[in-house]
Order: structure tokens, then sequence, then C-alpha cells
């Protein structure tokens, strides 16, 4: 018989079998009892993991019929409709669909009882768009939602350098100006007719009804105290309006039943309301006088009510008049940049059902790029956010008195608000990490995150119904479609 060496030499080491063997023999028993209870903790191991799911017990998933293009998992593995048994305990249901926010959820199964899933509610992901500047040089100056639907946005166009001068000729560069763009579901177009008068609105209706005004000088022969024309079409006709003064700015309101004017005064602007059927301006009361120029105005979906924005005109660039629903030019500075006294805001509501026509002055609303103050119409409120000096916080106004109420509290970093047909709120904040999410309020709740938008610096927002337009920088501008899906 072969006989193991007596020692094994490994490197600078040796080892003595007979030595070890001998150590071996005199720790068997030692050695026999750990085998033992490894085997039995083997054994116990088996027979929990055969007999534990039977103590548990069972409970069976009713599992609805759900849309082909809805892929449902239960712990990793696909999940069909119908019955099925499951022990009992919690499982982990993740929930994916094209075009939606994957969700992950947890599903209690009891033991002899009967469960019906609840499929999750899925979030559709909002649809993001960069908007592109027309001039490069340019920066968003204005954005406000358009009368007759869809939003009308202005940019600021810096003057050209002056070129150097030739015999016989004078300055021939343009001065500074603004482009005058309309955006709705048809794309983006440009407003040249707008561009072209010093004070002009136009509404066009989703049933195709178009209104339009625009104001003239007068020429050279004119009657004694006629100084323009203010000129008026609607489906019913056109009239031409003799003025006595330099209108200011006109803007129609929804559906063209009525159009606000703004008239010169001493300390800044007269605002009036027109009945387009009245044939004389001149005898108007004037609802409310503000300081400055109007920068935008934001009507009501009904049309009855409106928020006027204005600011100083001495900041301006241009002593021409403002163009509708835009602001004087204020040297490409960003409205977030401007002080806070020296943005004004009122609020017009005009004659309904009886009603007088009257007006009321606002609180100061915070600063945004763009113009974009948060705010957010009900059917009888105002939700109005207001910069209080150590934050910022929520009013509602009713829009049948103009009576405010503090609701609370808003976040500093809030960009945008709506509210829901259940009178819910949803807000926009920008994340110190960029993020812009949705959240309900007060609650606090995260719903979803606006993807491929990063905000690290000011910004601003304005939400009207499905749509959001979202202002990350003066050169920045996001339109934004959320289903109401997202928001339940």
């Amino acid at each position: 018989m072969l006989r193991l060496p007596a020692q094994v030499d490994l490197g600078p080491y040796t080892i003595h079998l007979d030595v070890l063997a001998a150590r071996i023999r005199r720790q068997r028993r030692r050695i026999r009892q750990a085998l033992l209870a490894c085997g039995a903790l083997v054994a116990l191991g088996a027979t929990v993991w055969l007999f534990v799911p039977l103590l548990r017990g069972s409970g069976t998933l009713v599992v609805p019929e759900y849309p082909a293009d809805l892929q449902l998992s239960l712990d990793g593995r696909p999940l069909a409709a119908g019955s099925q048994a499951l022990a009992s305990g919690d499982h982990a249901l993740q929930a994916t669909r094209s075009g939606t926010f994957p969700v992950t959820a947890a599903v209690q199964i009891t033991r002899g009882q009967t469960t019906t899933l609840e499929l999750p509610v899925l979030r559709p992901i909002p649809l993001t768009q960069a908007l592109p500047l027309p001039d490069p040089q340019g920066a968003w100056l204005q954005a406000s939602p358009d009368a007759g639907g869809g939003w009308r946005l202005a940019v600021a166009r810096p003057a050209p350098e002056p070129a150097a001068a030739r015999p016989g000729w004078g300055q021939t560069q343009p001065p500074a100006a603004s482009y005058l763009l309309h955006l709705d579901a048809q794309g983006l177009t440009r407003l040249l007719v707008l561009e072209t008068y010093p004070v002009a609105d136009e509404i066009i209706t989703e049933r195709g009804a178009r209104f339009w005004a625009v104001w003239e000088p007068a020429g050279s022969v004119k009657p004694p105290g006629v100084v323009g024309s203010l000129m008026l079409t609607s489906p019913a006709g056109t009239r031409s309006i003799s003025t006595t003064v330099s209108l200011r700015g006109l803007w129609w309101a929804p559906g063209g039943h009525s159009l606000l004017v703004a008239l010169p005064h001493d300390q800044g602007v007269d605002l009036v309301v027109l009945d387009p059927r009245q044939s004389r301006l001149d005898h108007l009361a004037p609802l409310i006088t503000v300081p400055g120029e109007v920068q935008s105005v934001d009507w009501s979906p009904d049309g009855l009510a409106a928020v006027a924005i204005t600011a100083p005109a001495a900041t301006a660039t241009q002593p021409a008049v403002p163009l509708p629903a835009r602001p004087t030019p204020t040297a490409l500075s960003s409205a977030a940049e401007s002080p806070a006294l020296a943005r004004n805001a009122v609020l017009l509501l005009l004659p309904a059902s009886g009603r007088q026509a009257q007006a009321t002055r606002l609180r100061i609303p915070p600063a945004r790029p763009a113009g974009l103050i948060p705010l957010a119409w009900s059917r009888d409120t105002l939700w109005w956010v207001t910069d209080t000096g150590l934050g910022l916080a929520l009013d509602r106004i009713r829009l049948a008195d103009g009576m405010a109420e503090r609701v609370g509290r808003l976040p500093d970093d809030l960009v945008a608000l709506t509210a829901l047909p259940d009178q819910t709120l949803r807000i926009v904040r920008a994340r110190t990490d960029g993020r812009l999410v949705v959240e309900r309020w007060p609650e606090g709740q995260e719903l979803l995150t606006l993807p491929g938008i990063q905000a690290h610096g000011p910004a601003g927002g304005s939400w009207r119904g499905g749509e959001l337009m979202l202002a990350t920088g003066p050169a920045a501008l996001w339109y934004v479609t959320i289903q109401p899906e997202a928001l339940r």
C-alpha cells in the first residue's frame, strides 16, 4: 500500500501530516457534533421553507381586465387578468405604460380572502417644448394668455449698432423694438400687423369670429379737438370713434363683448371699459387710474374680470404706446430684477347681470421672468399670489365683490399654480437641484417632475387649463402640456 509522506513542504513552511492526523483524531467527537449541528440547521431551514407558506396560508387575487398597452407584473412576474392564488402577505406590483410615469405599489393578500386589484393611477408624462427666440440677441419680454386663445408673446429686440454716416444720408437704422408672437396648437406665428400700429389688438375666437381694434392719430386735416380715431371691427360690422386724446393701450375681452382702453392721465393711465356697440369714448368714467404703463392684461376665462399689471413709464426705452398684452420694453432687463414697488396690479370687474363695473387694487405680486406672474382663476374666484416681503402668501378674491381673504403661506420657490374644477390647487415648485415638480397644495404631495427642464435661478410660470408657460431665464421659455389625469 502507498503510504502518505510524513510531511509536506510548502515553500518556507512544513506541514507534519502525522501530527495533523493525531490532532484530528483527538477532536473527532467535536467535529462529529459540528457536522450533526450543521445538518440539523439545513434540515430545519428546508422545513421552514416548505411549511411556512402553508402556515401563512394563501388568498385569491382578482385582476380585472386592463388595456392591452398596460403592462403589469407582480414580484417581477407578468400578471394576467383573472383570478389566481397567492401567498398571503405583501407583494410588489409594477405598472408601466407608454407615455406615462412607471408606478410601483404594494398589494396585500389576506389569508382565505379574495382581493380585487385596483389598477394604479398612471400619470401621463407632460410634453415640454422649448420656444426659440426670433432674434438671437433678444430676450423674452412678456408672455401672457391671449384673450382669443393660446398665448401672446413679446420679444425685446435690441437696436442695431449705428452704421457709419454717409454723405447726404441721415440715420437709417431702426430703433429698438419688439416682436409680437402668438402661440397656439397651430404653432408659433409672428403678429406683423399688430407690430405695425402704435396701439392695436386683435383676437379670433374658437368659432372664427374676428375682433379688431386699432387707434391711429388724425392726419393733417382734422376736426377741432380730435386727436385720432379708434376703428373697431367685429362680426357685426365696422365703426369709427373719434377721440380727443391719444390712446395708450387696447385689450379685447374673451369673446369680444368688451374692450379695455387705456387713456392718458397726468399720473399714469385711466382704464375704461368700452362696449363695442357704443359710438363715443370720451364720456366713459374711468374705472381706476394706475401709475406708469400697463404691462399686461390677464383675463378670466369668461372675460368678466381681468388683472392688469403696470410698471413705471420712466423705465421704458420707448416713449411709444405699449402694444396690447405686452409691456413697454424695459432696457432688456428681466422682470425678476425690477423692484417690488415698481409693479402694481389691479383687479377689474366688468359689467354682468346688471352689476356695475368696478376696480380694486391688489397686493404686490412677486417678480418673475417674462412677466409670468403666478395666479389662477376659478368660476367665481381669483387666486392671487402676493409678495409680503417675508415670503409668498395666497389670497382668495371673490369676483362678486372683490373682497380678499388670506388663505395661507406658499413656498418661496413657487413658480406657478392652477385651480382644478373641484377648487383644489396644484402648484409648480423649483427644487434646489433644478427640478420643477408639480405638487398638491397645501398637502405638499409631489405628483410628478416636469421632464427636460432645469431651473437654476428665478423661474416664472402661468398655468391655464392644460397649458403651462414657464420662463427659466431671459432667453429660456418653455411650453408645457399637462393632461388632467396627471393632476389627480
